[in-house]
C-alpha cells in the first residue's frame, strides 16, 4: 500500500529542477510592479514628472512650473527638464527666464540634441539680435538631418522678412542662406525663399530705374538672373529697355519672361511694343518685317487678330496711348493719339473714325470723329495732322488695375460700313514707389 506523501514534499523535487526559471520569474514580477510603484509614487523622478505633465495638461502651468522647479533642484543636469522649463517661461512670456534654461539645458545636452539651440535663436530672432542668433547656429550647420535644416531656414527667413523693410541686400543674403537650408532639406519652402529673392531684386530695380539709375537697375536684375534665372528680372528688364527705346532688347527680354511664366506681367505690353515695331518696319519699307510681328502680336493675343489696313488705301498709325488722372476725383480717362494717312494718290473725300472704349470685354463709350469729307478731304500722300481722342466717360479708382482698350473703326462709305482696323490695349504702369530708410 502507497504510503501518503505530503504535498510540500512532493513540490520540492520540482522546484529544485526549475528553481532557476522560477527564481528569474519571480525577479521579473518584483521588479515590474516597483516600476509601476516607481512611476506613481510622487517622490520618484518619474512621478515628480508625470505629476508636472498632470498639471500641464490640466492647463494649471503654475503648478506645474513648481513641479518641474522641483525636480531641477533634484536633478539640476537633466536636459528634457530645462527644456521644458524653458517653454513654460516662453508661454508666460519671460523670455530673459527662457533664455537662462536654454543655456543650462545646452550645457547639459547629450550630442546632436540642438532643440535648445535652435529655441534660443529663435528667442533672440524674435529679439531683432539677429547677430546672437547666427552665432549660436553656426555649430549645428553642418547637419543633415531635414528636420534641423528646416528649422535653420526658418530662422534665416525670419531674419530676411525683418530685412525686406529696410537694408533689402542684407534681406537678400538672408533669403538665400534660407533656400539653401530649405534645398539641402528638400523641403517646398525653398520656392518661397527664391520668389523673396527674385522680388526684392525687382524692387531694387524698380527704385532705381524711377530715379533714372537704369544702368544699375540692369545691374542689379542681372544679377537676379546670374542667381537663378527667373520671368520677373526679365520682364523688369524689357520694361528698362522698352522705356529707353530700345525695342529688340525689350521684345527679347519679354520674350524669355513669358516663355517662363505666362503669368508675370501685362502680356499686352509685348504685344503692344511688336505692333509698334511692325508700324517702324513699314515706314522703313520693310513688310515681311512688319508682317511678321504682326503674326507674333497675334499670336500673343487673339484680340488683335485682325488685318492691320484691309483695304490698303490709307495707313492708321497709333501716336501714343493717354490716361488723363483725377487724383482728387479719384478717376482716369483713357484715350489715344493717332494720324491716318492716305497712300493712294486720290483724294479721299470720306473717312470717318469710331473709337469704342472697352474695360474688359465691356463698351463704356463711343467716339466718332470725321477725318475727310467734301468739305475737307484729305488728299493723295497726305497724312492728318495728329487727331485725339478721349473717353467721355471716366473711369473711378486710379489705382486699381483695369484691362482697358480702344477698339478702331474706320469708315470710306456713305452710308457707314465700318470695318475694324485695330484693337489697342491702354495700359497704366505701375509706379514705382522709392522707400526711405
Amino acid at each position: 500500500m502507497q504510503e501518503n506523501i505530503p504535498f510540500f514534499k512532493k513540490i520540492i523535487p520540482f522546484l529544485n529542477t526549475y528553481k532557476i526559471y522560477i527564481i528569474s520569474i519571480v525577479i521579473v514580477v518584483v521588479l515590474g510592479f516597483f516600476a509601476d510603484f516607481s512611476r506613481e509614487n510622487p517622490t520618484s523622478f518619474e512621478g515628480m514628472v508625470k505629476k508636472a505633465e498632470n498639471y500641464y495638461e490640466k492647463g494649471q502651468i503654475a503648478f506645474a512650473l513648481e513641479e518641474y522647479k522641483k525636480i531641477i533642484r533634484l536633478y539640476p543636469k537633466n536636459y528634457d527638464v530645462h527644456r521644458k522649463l524653458a517653454e513654460l517661461y516662453k508661454q508666460l512670456n519671460e523670455p530673459e527666464k527662457a533664455k537662462a534654461e536654454n543655456i543650462r539645458a545646452i550645457s547639459a545636452a547629450p550630442p546632436y540634441r540642438y532643440e535648445a539651440i535652435l529655441a534660443l535663436a529663435k528667442i533672440y530672432i524674435n529679439e531683432k539680435r539677429f547677430d546672437i542668433a547666427e552665432d549660436l547656429i553656426k555649430n549645428i550647420k553642418k547637419t543633415n538631418r531635414p528636420e534641423l535644416l528646416k528649422e535653420l531656414g526658418d530662422i534665416y527667413y525670419a531674419a530676411g522678412e525683418f530685412y525686406s523693410a529696410g537694408d533689402r541686400l542684407e534681406a537678400i543674403r538672408k533669403f538665400k542662406k534660407a533656400y539653401d537650408f530649405y534645398k539641402k532639406a528638400q523641403n517646398s519652402l525653398k520656392n518661397k525663399a527664391l520668389m523673396k529673392i527674385h522680388t526684392l531684386y525687382a524692387e531694387i530695380a524698380d527704385t532705381l530705374a524711377s530715379h533714372n539709375q537704369n544702368k544699375e537697375a540692369e545691374n542689379i536684375l542681372n544679377l537676379s538672373i546670374e542667381y537663378k534665372d527667373n520671368a520677373l528680372a526679365h520682364y523688369k528688364l524689357a520694361k528698362i529697355y522698352e522705356k529707353n527705346s530700345l525695342a529688340e532688347k525689350a521684345l527679347k527680354e519679354y520674350s524669355k519672361a513669358f516663355k517662363m511664366d505666362s503669368n508675370i506681367g501685362n502680356i499686352n505690353s509685348y504685344a503692344a511694343l511688336l505692333l509698334k515695331e511692325a508700324e517702324n518696319f513699314d515706314k522703313k519699307g520693310e513688310k515681311i518685317k512688319a508682317e511678321l510681328y504682326r503674326l507674333k502680336a497675334k499670336k500673343i493675343n487673339k484680340k488683335l487678330d485682325v488685318p492691320d489696313n484691309p483695304d490698303k488705301k490709307i495707313l492708321f498709325r497709333l501716336i501714343a496711348i493717354k490716361i488723363n488722372e483725377d487724383i482728387e476725383r479719384d478717376t482716369l480717362r483713357p484715350g489715344i493719339i493717332f494720324n491716318i494717312t492716305n497712300i493712294t494718290d486720290k483724294i479721299l473725300n470720306k473717312i470717318k473714325v469710331k473709337v469704342i472704349f472697352y474695360e474688359g470685354n465691356k463698351p463704356f463709350n463711343t467716339k466718332i470723329i470725321s477725318i475727310a469729307n467734301e468739305e475737307f478731304p484729305l488728299k493723295g500722300d497726305a497724312r492728318t495732322s495728329d487727331v485725339s481722342v478721349y473717353s467721355d466717360k471716366f473711369i473711378n479708382h486710379v489705382f486699381d488695375e483695369h484691362d482697358l482698350w480702344a477698339k478702331v473703326y474706320i469708315s470710306q462709305q456713305e452710308p457707314d460700313e465700318w470695318e475694324l482696323f485695330r484693337n489697342i490695349p491702354i495700359m497704366k504702369e505701375k509706379r514705382s514707389i522709392l522707400i526711405k530708410k
